[in-house]
Protein backbone atom coordinates (compact mmCIF):
# COMPACT_ATOMS: atom_id res chain seq x y z
CA UNK A 1 0.00 0.00 0.00
CA UNK A 2 1.20 3.46 -0.77
CA UNK A 3 2.71 6.12 2.09
CA UNK A 4 1.18 8.33 1.22
CA UNK A 5 -2.48 10.01 -0.81
CA UNK A 6 -3.13 12.26 -3.92
CA UNK A 7 -5.82 14.68 -2.63
CA UNK A 8 -7.79 16.73 -4.82
CA UNK A 9 -9.75 19.79 -3.62
CA UNK A 10 -13.23 20.60 -4.78
CA UNK A 11 -14.04 24.35 -4.93
CA UNK A 12 -10.93 27.06 -4.46
CA UNK A 13 -12.76 29.43 -2.14
CA UNK A 14 -11.99 30.75 1.43
CA UNK A 15 -11.37 27.80 3.41
CA UNK A 16 -9.47 25.78 0.57
CA UNK A 17 -6.30 27.77 1.66
CA UNK A 18 -6.14 26.77 4.99
CA UNK A 19 -6.64 22.75 3.89
CA UNK A 20 -3.68 22.73 1.99
CA UNK A 21 -1.54 25.28 3.79
CA UNK A 22 -1.31 23.52 6.99
CA UNK A 23 -0.78 19.85 5.49
CA UNK A 24 1.24 20.36 2.91
CA UNK A 25 4.67 19.69 5.30
CA UNK A 26 3.18 16.23 6.07
CA UNK A 27 4.77 13.67 3.43
CA UNK A 28 1.78 11.50 3.87
CA UNK A 29 -0.30 14.06 1.91
CA UNK A 30 0.05 15.38 -1.88
CA UNK A 31 -2.03 17.97 -3.18
CA UNK A 32 -2.18 16.90 -6.61
CA UNK A 33 -5.32 18.50 -8.18
CA UNK A 34 -7.84 21.65 -8.09
CA UNK A 35 -10.78 22.50 -8.87
CA UNK A 36 -13.11 25.15 -9.58
CA UNK A 37 -16.17 26.17 -11.48
CA UNK A 38 -14.25 29.81 -11.32
CA UNK A 39 -10.93 29.21 -13.66
CA UNK A 40 -9.13 31.85 -12.31
CA UNK A 41 -9.92 30.63 -8.84
CA UNK A 42 -8.34 27.52 -9.36
CA UNK A 43 -5.00 29.07 -11.48
CA UNK A 44 -4.85 31.24 -8.39
CA UNK A 45 -4.85 28.28 -5.53
CA UNK A 46 -2.58 26.07 -7.53
CA UNK A 47 0.17 28.60 -8.19
CA UNK A 48 0.32 29.68 -4.81
CA UNK A 49 0.69 25.89 -3.86
CA UNK A 50 2.34 24.52 -6.56
CA UNK A 51 -0.66 21.88 -8.01
CA UNK A 52 -0.46 20.48 -11.25
CA UNK A 53 -3.80 19.18 -11.92
CA UNK A 54 -6.37 22.20 -12.91
CA UNK A 55 -9.79 21.48 -13.76
CA UNK A 56 -13.14 23.70 -14.08
CA UNK A 57 -15.37 20.02 -13.71
CA UNK A 58 -15.38 17.80 -11.13
CA UNK A 59 -15.88 14.74 -13.71
CA UNK A 60 -12.08 15.58 -15.19
CA UNK A 61 -10.73 16.06 -11.72
CA UNK A 62 -11.73 12.67 -10.82
CA UNK A 63 -10.58 11.27 -14.14
CA UNK A 64 -7.36 12.43 -13.07
CA UNK A 65 -5.32 9.18 -12.08
CA UNK A 66 -3.08 11.06 -9.34
CA UNK A 67 -6.45 11.62 -7.12
CA UNK A 68 -6.74 9.02 -4.68
CA UNK A 69 -9.12 11.08 -2.45
CA UNK A 70 -10.83 14.40 -2.52
CA UNK A 71 -11.69 17.15 -0.18
CA UNK A 72 -15.20 18.79 -1.22
CA UNK A 73 -15.32 22.66 -0.01
CA UNK A 74 -18.09 23.58 -1.44
CA UNK A 75 -20.62 25.31 -0.41
CA UNK A 76 -23.43 23.01 1.63
CA UNK A 77 -25.57 22.91 -0.52
CA UNK A 78 -23.48 22.23 -3.33
CA UNK A 79 -21.54 19.08 -1.47
CA UNK A 80 -23.76 16.50 -2.88
CA UNK A 81 -23.28 15.99 -5.89
CA UNK A 82 -19.36 16.07 -5.93
CA UNK A 83 -19.57 13.70 -2.90
CA UNK A 84 -22.04 10.88 -4.97
CA UNK A 85 -19.57 11.55 -8.28
CA UNK A 86 -16.26 10.63 -6.04
CA UNK A 87 -17.46 7.59 -4.23
CA UNK A 88 -19.23 6.39 -7.54
CA UNK A 89 -15.15 7.33 -9.00
CA UNK A 90 -13.73 5.29 -6.16
CA UNK A 91 -12.39 8.08 -4.54
CA UNK A 92 -12.44 8.85 -0.41
CA UNK A 93 -14.04 12.01 0.23
CA UNK A 94 -13.54 14.31 2.72
CA UNK A 95 -16.82 16.99 2.75
CA UNK A 96 -16.27 20.36 4.93
CA UNK A 97 -18.55 21.53 7.46
CA UNK A 98 -21.89 21.65 7.95
CA UNK A 99 -22.35 18.34 5.71
CA UNK A 100 -25.17 19.03 3.92
CA UNK A 101 -28.39 21.18 4.14
CA UNK A 102 -30.51 18.60 5.01
CA UNK A 103 -30.19 14.77 6.08
CA UNK A 104 -31.18 13.53 3.00
CA UNK A 105 -28.12 15.08 1.46
CA UNK A 106 -25.60 12.70 3.62
CA UNK A 107 -27.99 9.46 3.43
CA UNK A 108 -27.43 10.00 -0.40
CA UNK A 109 -23.74 10.52 0.11
CA UNK A 110 -23.92 7.32 2.36
CA UNK A 111 -25.78 5.19 -0.17
CA UNK A 112 -22.95 6.16 -2.68
CA UNK A 113 -20.13 5.12 -0.22
CA UNK A 114 -19.61 1.62 -0.39
CA UNK A 115 -15.98 1.03 1.37
CA UNK A 116 -14.41 3.89 0.92
CA UNK A 117 -13.58 6.52 3.76
CA UNK A 118 -16.63 9.29 4.58
CA UNK A 119 -15.53 11.95 6.80
CA UNK A 120 -16.40 15.73 7.23
CA UNK A 121 -14.66 18.35 9.13
CA UNK A 122 -16.57 19.43 11.84
CA UNK A 123 -14.16 17.39 13.69
CA UNK A 124 -11.90 20.18 13.38
CA UNK A 125 -12.34 21.48 17.32
CA UNK A 126 -11.48 17.49 18.26
CA UNK A 127 -8.21 17.49 16.58
CA UNK A 128 -6.55 19.35 19.80
CA UNK A 129 -4.58 17.68 22.99
CA UNK A 130 -7.12 18.50 25.27
CA UNK A 131 -9.58 16.95 23.26
CA UNK A 132 -8.06 13.59 22.61
CA UNK A 133 -7.44 13.64 26.56
CA UNK A 134 -11.28 14.20 27.16
CA UNK A 135 -12.40 11.75 24.86
CA UNK A 136 -9.61 9.49 26.59
CA UNK A 137 -11.45 10.24 30.00
CA UNK A 138 -14.54 9.20 29.01
CA UNK A 139 -14.07 6.31 27.19
CA UNK A 140 -12.62 4.88 30.02
CA UNK A 141 -14.61 5.61 32.26
CA UNK A 142 -12.97 7.48 35.03
CA UNK A 143 -15.95 9.89 35.44
CA UNK A 144 -18.60 6.92 35.00
CA UNK A 145 -21.70 7.55 32.33
CA UNK A 146 -22.19 10.59 30.82
CA UNK A 147 -25.71 12.38 32.68
CA UNK A 148 -25.70 15.70 30.99
CA UNK A 149 -23.85 17.48 28.10
CA UNK A 150 -24.06 21.47 28.16
CA UNK A 151 -23.40 24.00 25.70
CA UNK A 152 -23.44 27.75 25.91
CA UNK A 153 -21.70 30.39 23.39
CA UNK A 154 -22.44 34.06 23.00
CA UNK A 155 -21.10 36.66 20.65
CA UNK A 156 -21.27 40.26 20.46
CA UNK A 157 -22.67 41.99 18.01
CA UNK A 158 -20.65 42.55 14.74
CA UNK A 159 -19.21 45.80 14.66
CA UNK A 160 -20.05 48.10 11.48
CA UNK A 161 -23.07 45.62 11.28
CA UNK A 162 -24.69 46.19 7.29
CA UNK A 163 -26.80 43.62 7.21
CA UNK A 164 -24.15 41.26 5.95
CA UNK A 165 -22.24 40.09 8.52
CA UNK A 166 -21.76 37.27 9.88
CA UNK A 167 -21.31 36.53 6.10
CA UNK A 168 -24.50 33.41 6.45
CA UNK A 169 -26.54 36.83 6.32
CA UNK A 170 -25.61 37.81 2.88
CA UNK A 171 -25.27 33.98 1.84
CA UNK A 172 -29.19 33.21 0.32
CA UNK A 173 -27.45 30.01 -1.17
CA UNK A 174 -26.19 28.45 1.71
CA UNK A 175 -29.58 26.94 2.45
CA UNK A 176 -31.29 29.46 4.19
CA UNK A 177 -29.64 28.53 7.33
CA UNK A 178 -27.68 30.73 9.77
CA UNK A 179 -25.59 30.07 13.33
CA UNK A 180 -26.87 26.47 13.79
CA UNK A 181 -25.46 25.22 10.50
CA UNK A 182 -22.43 27.36 11.40
CA UNK A 183 -21.20 26.84 14.09
CA UNK A 184 -23.41 24.61 15.70
CA UNK A 185 -21.98 21.77 13.93
CA UNK A 186 -19.07 22.36 15.24
CA UNK A 187 -21.10 22.28 19.25
CA UNK A 188 -22.87 18.80 18.66
CA UNK A 189 -19.80 17.02 17.16
CA UNK A 190 -17.16 18.21 20.13
CA UNK A 191 -19.78 17.03 22.27
CA UNK A 192 -21.16 13.97 20.56
CA UNK A 193 -17.41 12.76 19.29
CA UNK A 194 -16.35 13.43 22.55
CA UNK A 195 -18.85 11.40 23.99
CA UNK A 196 -17.59 8.34 21.15
CA UNK A 197 -20.65 8.75 19.26
CA UNK A 198 -22.58 6.74 21.86
CA UNK A 199 -25.55 8.92 22.96
CA UNK A 200 -27.84 9.49 20.02
CA UNK A 201 -30.34 12.31 20.05
CA UNK A 202 -34.35 10.57 20.79
CA UNK A 203 -36.36 14.01 21.12
CA UNK A 204 -36.32 18.04 21.00
CA UNK A 205 -37.91 21.27 21.54
CA UNK A 206 -36.03 24.41 20.30
CA UNK A 207 -36.58 28.12 19.50
CA UNK A 208 -34.44 30.25 17.06
CA UNK A 209 -34.02 33.94 17.04
CA UNK A 210 -33.05 35.95 13.96
CA UNK A 211 -31.24 39.93 13.99
CA UNK A 212 -32.95 41.98 16.52
CA UNK A 213 -34.73 44.56 16.15
CA UNK A 214 -32.32 47.72 16.85
CA UNK A 215 -29.87 45.94 14.12
CA UNK A 216 -33.02 45.93 11.84
CA UNK A 217 -33.28 49.73 12.21
CA UNK A 218 -29.69 50.03 10.85
CA UNK A 219 -29.71 47.63 8.25
CA UNK A 220 -32.53 44.39 7.47
CA UNK A 221 -30.34 41.13 6.69
CA UNK A 222 -30.00 40.20 3.03
CA UNK A 223 -30.30 36.45 3.97
CA UNK A 224 -32.85 36.68 6.95
CA UNK A 225 -31.96 33.73 9.00
CA UNK A 226 -31.44 32.74 12.86
CA UNK A 227 -28.51 34.33 14.80
CA UNK A 228 -29.42 32.68 17.92
CA UNK A 229 -30.55 29.05 18.48
CA UNK A 230 -31.57 27.41 22.06
CA UNK A 231 -32.59 23.62 22.43
CA UNK A 232 -33.24 20.36 24.58
CA UNK A 233 -32.36 17.58 23.23
CA UNK A 234 -33.28 14.38 24.86
CA UNK A 235 -30.55 11.30 24.51
CA UNK A 236 -29.94 7.67 24.48
CA UNK A 237 -30.05 5.94 28.18
CA UNK A 238 -31.40 9.39 29.74
CA UNK A 239 -28.66 11.77 29.72
CA UNK A 240 -29.75 15.66 28.07
CA UNK A 241 -27.98 18.42 26.50
CA UNK A 242 -28.81 22.16 26.71
CA UNK A 243 -27.64 24.52 23.73
CA UNK A 244 -27.38 28.00 23.38
CA UNK A 245 -25.86 30.05 20.73
CA UNK A 246 -26.04 33.16 20.03
CA UNK A 247 -24.61 36.46 17.29
CA UNK A 248 -25.43 39.59 18.45
CA UNK A 249 -25.65 38.57 22.35
CA UNK A 250 -25.40 41.35 24.53
CA UNK A 251 -21.73 41.01 25.52
CA UNK A 252 -18.70 42.81 24.98
CA UNK A 253 -16.73 39.69 24.05
CA UNK A 254 -16.96 36.11 23.06
CA UNK A 255 -18.16 34.03 25.90
CA UNK A 256 -18.22 30.19 25.81
CA UNK A 257 -18.56 27.11 27.81
CA UNK A 258 -18.68 23.63 26.98
CA UNK A 259 -19.41 21.02 30.24
CA UNK A 260 -20.04 17.34 30.39
CA UNK A 261 -21.53 15.86 33.67
CA UNK A 262 -21.04 12.53 34.48
CA UNK A 263 -22.17 10.60 37.43
CA UNK A 264 -18.47 10.66 38.58
CA UNK A 265 -17.54 14.38 38.03
CA UNK A 266 -17.58 16.63 35.00
CA UNK A 267 -15.69 17.96 32.38
CA UNK A 268 -15.60 21.93 31.30
CA UNK A 269 -13.67 21.18 28.01
CA UNK A 270 -12.83 24.94 26.11
CA UNK A 271 -14.13 24.03 22.44
CA UNK A 272 -12.11 27.24 20.98
CA UNK A 273 -8.61 28.32 21.78
CA UNK A 274 -7.98 29.25 25.40
CA UNK A 275 -6.46 28.63 28.57
CA UNK A 276 -7.39 26.51 30.37
CA UNK A 277 -8.36 24.15 27.60
CA UNK A 278 -9.58 20.99 29.83
CA UNK A 279 -10.48 21.19 33.44
CA UNK A 280 -11.50 17.81 35.18
CA UNK A 281 -13.62 17.86 38.45
CA UNK A 282 -13.64 15.11 40.40
CA UNK A 283 -16.11 13.58 43.28
CA UNK A 284 -13.23 12.52 46.26
CA UNK A 285 -14.35 11.74 49.54
CA UNK A 286 -17.42 14.05 49.69
CA UNK A 287 -16.41 16.95 47.64
CA UNK A 288 -15.63 18.21 44.28
CA UNK A 289 -11.59 17.83 42.95
CA UNK A 290 -10.84 20.44 40.47
CA UNK A 291 -7.95 19.37 38.22
CA UNK A 292 -6.33 21.67 35.21
CA UNK A 293 -5.47 18.46 33.03
CA UNK A 294 -4.52 20.65 29.85
CA UNK A 295 -3.71 24.43 30.25
CA UNK A 296 -2.58 26.01 27.06
CA UNK A 297 -4.43 27.10 24.34
CA UNK A 298 -4.16 25.57 21.08
CA UNK A 299 -2.82 27.24 17.59
CA UNK A 300 -5.70 27.56 14.97
CA UNK A 301 -3.72 25.71 12.41
CA UNK A 302 -4.03 22.75 14.23
CA UNK A 303 -7.34 22.70 14.10
CA UNK A 304 -7.52 23.35 10.54
CA UNK A 305 -4.84 20.66 9.83
CA UNK A 306 -6.53 18.05 11.73
CA UNK A 307 -9.12 16.87 9.62
CA UNK A 308 -7.16 16.24 6.81
CA UNK A 309 -4.56 14.25 8.46
CA UNK A 310 -7.09 12.46 10.60
CA UNK A 311 -8.67 11.67 6.87
CA UNK A 312 -5.45 10.46 5.45
CA UNK A 313 -4.36 8.34 8.49
CA UNK A 314 -8.22 6.79 8.24
CA UNK A 315 -6.99 5.81 4.48
CA UNK A 316 -3.71 4.74 4.99
CA UNK A 317 -4.29 2.72 8.30
CA UNK A 318 -7.88 1.40 7.61
CA UNK A 319 -9.59 3.14 10.27
CA UNK A 320 -12.97 5.04 10.72
CA UNK A 321 -12.28 8.62 10.65
CA UNK A 322 -12.71 10.93 13.66
CA UNK A 323 -16.17 12.33 12.27
CA UNK A 324 -17.73 9.64 9.69
CA UNK A 325 -20.15 10.37 7.03
CA UNK A 326 -22.84 8.46 9.79
CA UNK A 327 -21.62 10.43 12.86
CA UNK A 328 -22.32 13.75 10.41
CA UNK A 329 -25.87 12.16 9.71
CA UNK A 330 -26.26 12.58 13.18
CA UNK A 331 -25.63 15.36 13.90
CA UNK A 332 -27.51 16.52 10.54
CA UNK A 333 -30.59 14.90 11.57
CA UNK A 334 -30.48 16.83 14.95
CA UNK A 335 -29.96 19.81 13.29
CA UNK A 336 -33.27 19.17 11.39
CA UNK A 337 -34.71 18.74 14.16
CA UNK A 338 -34.07 21.45 16.09
CA UNK A 339 -35.07 23.88 12.74
CA UNK A 340 -37.89 21.62 12.43
CA UNK A 341 -39.02 22.14 16.33
CA UNK A 342 -38.16 26.02 16.49
CA UNK A 343 -40.42 26.50 13.25
CA UNK A 344 -43.22 24.47 14.58
CA UNK A 345 -43.21 25.30 18.20
CA UNK A 346 -43.48 21.43 19.16
CA UNK A 347 -41.29 18.80 20.54
CA UNK A 348 -39.83 16.77 17.81
CA UNK A 349 -38.77 13.37 17.48
CA UNK A 350 -35.08 12.56 15.92
CA UNK A 351 -34.73 10.91 13.17
CA UNK A 352 -32.30 7.76 13.47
Amino acid sequence: MSKSVGLGIIGCGQIAPHHIRNTQDDPRVRWVAACDLRREAVEERADEFGIAGRYTGVEDLLADPAVDAVVVATGPEAHREPTIAAFVAGKHVLVEKPVGVHAEDVEAMLSAQGDLVGACCSSRFRSTVSAHEAARILAAGELGEVRRLSVSASHPPPGGYDGTSPFFLHRAGWGGQGVLADWGCYDLDFMLGLCGWTLEPETVVSNTRRVPEHFRLIAEPRNDVEVAVTAQVRLTGGATLDFHRAMFAAVEEPRGSWRIECEGGALDANMVSGAPQLVVHRYIAGISERHVAVRDAFEWSEIHRGPVIDFVEAILDGRPPMTSLRNALTVQRLTDAIYTSARSGEPVTCAR
